[in-house]
């Protein structure tokens, strides 16, 4: 195999990283969802399956979210870079892996009754660890958001408007759940609107990841040669 081919191999395995952020968080978190005892996912936030005696599954499940996630902006650096988004696309999909790291390893408190035994309500004061990572959350939110338009500009540029308007609704559903999530919380009823903040941000990921990897394809593989001569007068 030839350098440039291994490089080729190579960004090609870190964009396939990045179709796999959506389907890992996604599909892992409803999992547990449905099976740890007092869950209601019309009331707690997928975050609160990192607490408990079982929260090592979501811890896990984060960290691996967050390192597909670099993963990708690692690829999105070798497809782009210099050209339109491969400077600011990476850095702010990068910034979305490395938060997810921290949003896994610092965990919100137990609250609304999750896990078995914990405060009906959300308590008033907030540890430090609670409050690192829902800083970490909105930061990371942000950061895909920022990315997103980012990618919307690119994909307008390269006269790829389906996909520029995807990007922008992506953008706008993010922050459409988070901020209805963030203000029901409190009342117990945010869950359902912070799972779908959670499927916004790494549905783009994915998405995005997967529409690059099939341009990349069609660039790759161009027109048969058959249409080629068809096409010949």
């Amino acid at each position: 195999m030839t350098r440039s081919a291994a490089k080729n191999w190579t960004t090609r395995l870190l964009l396939i990283a990045g179709t796999a952020v959506g389907p890992w968080f996604i599909v892992l978190s409803l999992l547990q969802a449905v099976t740890r005892p007092g869950f209601d996912i019309t009331k707690h936030e997928v975050s609160l399956l990192l607490v408990g005696s079982l929260g090592w599954v979501q811890t896990i499940n984060f960290l691996v979210t967050g390192s597909l996630g670099i993963a990708f902006a690692v690829g999105l650096r070798r497809l782009l870079h210099p050209g339109k988004a491969g400077t600011w696309g990476p850095i702010l999909v990068g910034a979305f892996g490395l938060l997810f790291l921290v949003a896994g390893i610092w965990h919100p408190d137990p609250q609304l009754g999750f896990p078995t035994g914990a405060p009906e309500g959300v308590p008033p004061i907030q540890s430090a660890p609670s409050n690192i990572h829902s800083l970490a959350f909105s930061a990371l939110a942000l950061a895909i958001v920022a990315a997103a338009v980012v990618f919307v500009r690119k994909f307008a540029a390269d006269h790829d408007r389906a996909w520029a308007i995807l990007s922008s609704v992506f953008a706008v559903a993010i922050i459409i759940f988070v901020a209805a999530g963030s203000a029901l919380l409190t009342t117990g009823h945010g869950g359902l609107s912070l799972l779908g903040a959670a499927i916004a941000i790494t549905g783009w990921v994915s998405a995005t990841a997967f529409h690059l990897l099939r341009r990349e394809d069609s660039a790759r593989t161009g027109p048969s040669p058959r249409l080629e001569r068809t096409a010949q007068p």
